[in-house]
């Protein structure tokens, strides 16, 4: 059989070699369009390393000045931190919250914005830039997010952590100091002579700061209560986790009425209710939802066209053989085995040129480069995407799939239906 197929193409050489070229053209453009698109796909379904499909995102207001029930006893700082304390005690009672934690504005996993600062591990010379996320100590800060816990202490252990010293994620941990063990470990730092230190308390598991970037170097900075009252109400937010099994959207719809009698405590009151899943998509539209979803469009729009074209063409080209199948069909030759030969020569054809084309296209990422993710961040974690030749094969295995398919589908239609007729009707024209 493979040898026929080898002759058939052959003696048809002129025909196949325009869609030979016809191919090769197409898979040089399919891997210019996917790989950027199979590479962010690729980043936003890697692990958060927390489940936010329980989490909602409450912020708070204060009262102004002239507005009924303004109390001014309680508007110095002592006065708004224990009422923002109020508040997510007062949260935690809701019968359908399982845990809540203030958190900083701007500094909480998948927030609109970030903080950083350069750190240097003890024996290193060299600092790196590691994004700070600040907690308050005693509020079950890590429970609440249910991060993965660590060699070393738990997280409920953890969410106790005070003073200057700081939680790492394991991606960091190793990343600085070459081990998942955050026993012992100090960062230090050199200002006026003297040499300070910073311990590392523990390690969670690697999370990803946004769903848009990679794990990147992640550590956890307990706050001080002369801190948070600097922050409130403007700076601060507080994130609740549903108990298992209460719908998010009965519970949305079910605590605005709540919030409006109960969340309130001096000054300050809470404003408005926001799922994390909902905080995530808005997140990732900021970001890269455009680019994505025009890169995707794209994808789409090509691949339909790439259909179209291709199973048109070979659709025709294999009805142009309606005799050369009836004299094959008068020889005795069976439905099965003309729709196997026909089959076969359409897969000979797109393995070839994908061959060609990805070898074209090698030339180009050799030199230019494969897609990449956020080149502004350094991940602390590495993936098969990362490792060109499987990069490059995976893409690659991708395309030659998806063209065998779609000349798999130009042929099979057509070459069932003139297979099966009968071979006087085949040679009618002959």
């Amino acid at each position: 059989m493979f040898r026929l197929i080898l002759k058939t193409l052959w003696a048809r050489r002129r025909r196949n070699g325009w869609l030979l070229a016809e191919l090769i053209l197409v898979c040089i453009l399919s891997w210019a369009i996917f790989d950027p698109v199979l590479m962010i796909t690729h980043d936003r379904r890697l692990p958060l390393g927390f489940d936010p499909d329980r989490l909602c995102l409450l912020s708070v207001d204060m009262l102004h000045p002239q507005a009924p029930g303004y109390d001014p006893a309680a508007a110095d700082s002592a006065g708004r931190v224990d009422a923002f304390l109020n508040l997510v005690q007062r949260v935690r009672q809701h019968p359908d919250v399982e845990l809540s934690t203030p958190v900083y504005a701007y500094s909480f996993p998948c927030s609109q914005g970030n903080t950083s600062g350069a750190y240097t591990a003890e024996g290193d010379s060299v600092d790196r830039n590691v994004g700070i996320i600040y907690y308050l100590p005693h509020t079950q800060f890590f429970e609440t997010y249910g991060f993965q816990a660590c060699k070393g202490p738990s997280p409920e252990e953890l969410s106790d952590v005070s003073g200057f010293q700081l939680v790492l994620t394991e991606s960091t941990l190793r990343t600085f100091f070459h081990t998942d063990d955050p026993r012992g470990k100090r960062f230090w730092e050199c200002g006026e002579g003297d040499t300070t230190y910073i311990p590392v308390s523990g390690a969670v598991g690697t999370i990803r700061y946004r769903t848009t970037w990679r794990p990147n170097a992640l550590g956890f900075l307990p706050m001080f209560e002369s801190d948070l009252a600097e922050s409130i109400p403007a700076d601060m937010r507080i994130v609740l986790r549903l108990k298992e099994g209460v719908s998010m959207e009965r519970f949305v719809h079910d605590f605005q009425p709540w919030m409006l009698a109960n969340v309130r405590a001096g000054n300050l009151y809470g404003r408005d209710l926001t799922p994390y899943p909902r905080l995530i998509r808005e997140q990732e539209e900021g970001e890269v939802g455009s680019v994505y979803h025009r890169n995707l469009l794209v994808a789409v729009f090509f691949l339909v066209n790439l259909c179209l074209g291709v199973v048109g063409t070979f659709w025709l080209q294999t009805r142009t053989r309606r005799e050369e199948i009836g004299v094959m069909l008068s020889f005795g030759a069976t439905p099965r085995r003309i729709v196997g030969l026909l089959l076969g020569e359409g897969a000979v054809l797109t393995t070839l040129s994908v061959l060609v084309g990805c070898f074209i296209y090698l030339q180009y990422a050799l030199s230019e480069g494969l897609a990449v993710s956020n080149e502004w961040i350094q991940p602390t974690e590495t993936y098969w995407v990362d490792n060109f030749p499987l990069h490059f094969l995976a893409v690659s295995a991708f395309v030659y799939v998806l063209l065998l398919v779609v000349v798999l589908v130009g042929v099979y239609i057509p070459a069932r239906r003139i297979s099966r007729i009968p071979p006087t009707e085949a040679l009618r024209d002959e």
